[in-house]
């Protein structure tokens, strides 16, 4: 009978260590800012992107190979003219909260998509959809949308045209689903807290902002299952040194800031690894602004960079220097051939490796300052952290050296600067864009005319029309076409100075596997789990 007491009494103890054990299935990771927002709709920064894809999900999902998979829609069906898509949801789908997640829930996130009070910065994605564009101009009632919930499990939506990126765009947060009683209460602030149901594999416990916000795996989340994590705590440390010292004290799993004179020691000791970023690091014209409303000083601007002394003596990450807009790995004409890159295919190069002094000179004085005789007081601005500075500094002499001009350099804080640079306040201003598709027309449709991500004012029609035509052009050789021709002029009028195509540094502690760290620079951690106490 003792024996059998004590059998118990064992038993219960490891019962007691293994959920010991369980809770402490949790990795930090740091996500290095403070998110300015993760309002599905309002979003348009890595960081609240990253947030959001691991407590959200869409019709369709990214998968850990980054192609579109179902998501809460395990399947769907097309009309012949491709202008009906029936999507089917999973059965039982509910928020973390436990309330049933239904076809209601994606018609009411798809309208604060085109409802014009929100400002969606990127529902130009979304003008396939019957009557998007007229929504969000307000030229159509959210009513007359082209989205339909058949029943609590079925959502219609009706195009204005074949998209031939429909399943991409599906998987993009914008169309997350949204809860109408929670937006009610709070149109406009809803997800400041935090404190709002999830539909993903994890949902926000604690939010502690400018340090630390906690999610925790989302026991409702159809795919729970295979969730390994109980816990990820994303910590927010954004001076490199700091966040570097962080890890190498165990109190950070993943990290990808960096400093980067350290960097090439942490790749050649296999501490750090470089991963290729798909996304152009670049500064932006304010084209509306004298001396950048001439193209010939965006392009002596631009002519007077030297590239390779940046990538190798100030970022010093294995970035390539830009020769053009669009990066290498964007799938070009046949998207299964790797040899068919998009920037590949272009034989163009638009923009030397290093500073083409003298044709910049000459255009400079074709503008009408000579040497840089009366050129005006300009002045660059740039979100602070000390790659971005030593950058700026780095090209501030530049345009001494070899225009003779004298620019003066600014630093804001990122909520600040982010909203500086939407309102077009600056002369010249840093930027930086990863695509969100894995097409080049991801990192050319913002330069439309007045679309809200155009922050150079950029407006040329022949442009806009090679753009229309490739979002419709189901002929992937014409839309590849379209693109390349849009980037020729593009690169013509120069509103945009591209520095260097990204990597991100990373480094992972060997605690941890499965965190799925895409080429678009969000990291998922719906695969990830601890391998080490």
């Amino acid at each position: 009978m003792k024996g059998k007491k004590w059998l118990l009494a064992l038993v219960a103890v490891l019962c007691l260590m293994g959920t010991a054990w369980a809770g402490e299935r949790e990795i930090v990771y740091n996500l290095g800012i403070e998110p300015r927002t993760i309002d599905p709709v309002l979003n348009s920064a890595v960081d609240g992107s990253t947030v959001l894809y691991n407590i959200s999900e869409g019709l369709v999902r990214i998968g850990l190979d980054d192609a579109p998979e179902p998501g809460c829609a395990e399947s769907w069906e097309v009309s012949e003219d491709g202008l009906s898509w029936t999507f089917h949801l999973r059965e039982g789908l509910k928020w973390s909260d436990g309330k049933p997640l239904t076809a209601e829930d994606f018609r009411c996130g798809f309208q604060r998509v085109f409802n014009p009070e929100n400002a969606c910065p990127f529902a130009y994605v979304g003008y396939f959809i019957k009557n998007g564009e007229e929504c969000f101009k307000g030229t159509a009632k959210l009513e007359e949308l082209g989205v339909t919930a058949v029943d609590e499990r079925t959502l219609r939506l009706d195009l204005k045209h074949p998209s031939p990126l429909m399943l991409d765009y599906l998987s993009y947060h914008i169309f997350f689903p949204a809860r109408a009683d929670v937006v009610e209460q709070d149109p406009r602030g809803w997800s400041a807290s935090g404190s709002f149901p999830c539909n993903g594999p994890f949902m926000i416990t604690e939010w502690k902002h400018n340090s630390e916000l906690t999610v925790v795996k989302n026991p409702h989340y159809w795919d729970a299952d295979k969730v390994k994590l109980d816990k990820v705590r994303m910590v927010m440390i954004n001076d490199v040194n700091t966040a570097l010292a962080a890890f190498k004290g165990g109190k950070v799993d993943y990290n990808t800031l960096v400093p980067a004179p350290m960097l090439p020691q942490l790749l050649e000791s296999g501490e750090a690894k470089a991963r290729n970023t798909l996304g152009t690091y670049f500064y932006v014209f304010n084209t509306a602004r004298r001396p950048f409303d001439d193209a010939r000083v965006r392009r002596a601007f631009a002519l007077a960079v030297d590239r390779t002394a940046i990538v190798e003596k100030v970022t010093r990450g294995g970035q390539k220097p830009a020769n053009g807009f669009i990066p290498y790995g964007i799938p070009g004409v046949d998207p299964n051939d790797p040899a068919a890159d998009f920037r590949a295919e272009d034989k163009a190069e638009y923009l030397p490796p290093r500073a083409d002094v003298e044709q910049a000179k000459k255009l400079l004085a074709e503008a009408g300052y000579p040497d840089g005789k009366d050129f005006p007081k300009v002045q660059c601005k740039y979100n602070s952290n000390l790659g971005n500075k030593a950058i700026a500094e780095a090209l501030q002499a530049m345009w001494r050296q070899n225009l003779g001009v004298e620019v003066e350099l600014y630093n804001e804080e990122w909520k600040v600067f982010i909203n500086t640079r939407n309102k077009k306040d600056f002369d010249i201003a840093r930027h930086g864009y990863l695509v969100d598709f894995f097409d080049a027309g991801s990192l050319l449709e913002m330069w439309q005319t007045g679309v809200w991500e155009n922050s150079a004012s950029f407006s040329d029609a022949e442009y806009d029309a090679l753009i229309r035509d490739s979002l419709e052009q189901m002929d992937r050789a014409k839309r590849i076409e379209d693109m390349h021709k849009a980037e020729q002029i593009l690169m013509r009028e120069m509103p945009v100075c591209p520095l260097y195509f990204y990597t991100t540094p990373s480094m992972q502690s060997a605690r941890v596997k499965g965190i799925y760290h895409s080429p678009r620079n969000w990291v998922f951690f719906r695969g990830a789990e601890v391998v080490e106490p």
